[in-house]
């Protein structure tokens, strides 16, 4: 019998930078494949925050109407887990990309109103990943919104801590995620200050084992903190 594609594969061949080849190779898919290669085939749903680098992505004012090309990290986790259905938010629009098990909702991370949507109208996910602006408000106030629609045992991820985005000049001001995750493995304390003391609580009760991605890959020079996959209890 031949062996199924390992995930590293199907990101370099679907275009995918979470892989060793595309881009800036992060390679996460080590990580990846090592916490869901027994799920691979289970049906279940997950989501996917920012499904798409693009031209001129890193401008704030035209992400609403940039222009987007393909979904190589959606095709990727489609291929990898055959039964599972695969949610896309992103504040550019994905809607012409209609694959199996695909589903695509517009919104903005940096509004309560539309994070709100999403867990009105999303069912339970075994997985979240957050590859959206890089912004450690939008990942910050996503995580404390979202995290209560994590399965017990799935897992939400925060990719790309080491990097920022021009539009953080425009949010409220707050501690690098990064920081926010080595004080939480320090103190057990969440310091989200500008979410309600309910949410950052429950994330903060409901975390149970944090798994920590470094590399030297993507732009930086040293083994720096560049994932966080928190699992849910």
């Amino acid at each position: 019998m031949n062996a199924l594609p390992s995930l590293t594969l199907l990101a370099n061949d679907l275009g995918s930078d979470k892989g060793n080849t595309v881009f800036h190779a992060h390679h996460y898919t080590l990580l990846y494949e090592f916490l869901f290669e027994r799920w691979r085939g289970e049906a279940f749903s997950m989501l996917e925050m920012g499904l798409q680098r693009g031209p001129g992505d890193l401008n704030p004012a035209i992400l609403p109407t940039r222009s987007v090309s393909d979904i190589p990290s959606v095709k990727m986790w489609a291929s990898y887990f055959p039964r599972a259905h695969i949610f896309g938010f992103d504040i550019s629009d994905f809607r012409p990309f209609g694959i199996d098990r695909f589903t695509f909702v517009r919104g903005d991370m940096g509004s309560v109103s539309d994070l709100e949507m999403i867990t009105k109208s999303l069912p339970p996910l075994r997985l979240i990943v957050d590859d959206a602006s890089h912004a450690a408000y939008h990942q910050q106030l996503a995580f404390a919104k979202l995290f209560k629609m994590v399965e017990s045992g799935g897992f939400y991820i925060i990719e790309d801590l080491h990097a920022d985005h021009p539009i953080s000049g425009q949010l409220p001001a707050c501690k690098k995620t990064m920081e926010v995750v080595t004080d939480f493995l320090a103190t057990g304390d969440l310091d989200i200050p500008f979410v309600g003391d309910q949410e950052r609580a429950y994330a903060a009760r409901n975390i149970g084992n944090i798994f920590v991605h470094r590399n030297n890959k993507g732009g930086v020079s040293d083994w720096t903190m560049k994932l966080v996959a928190f699992q849910k209890k």
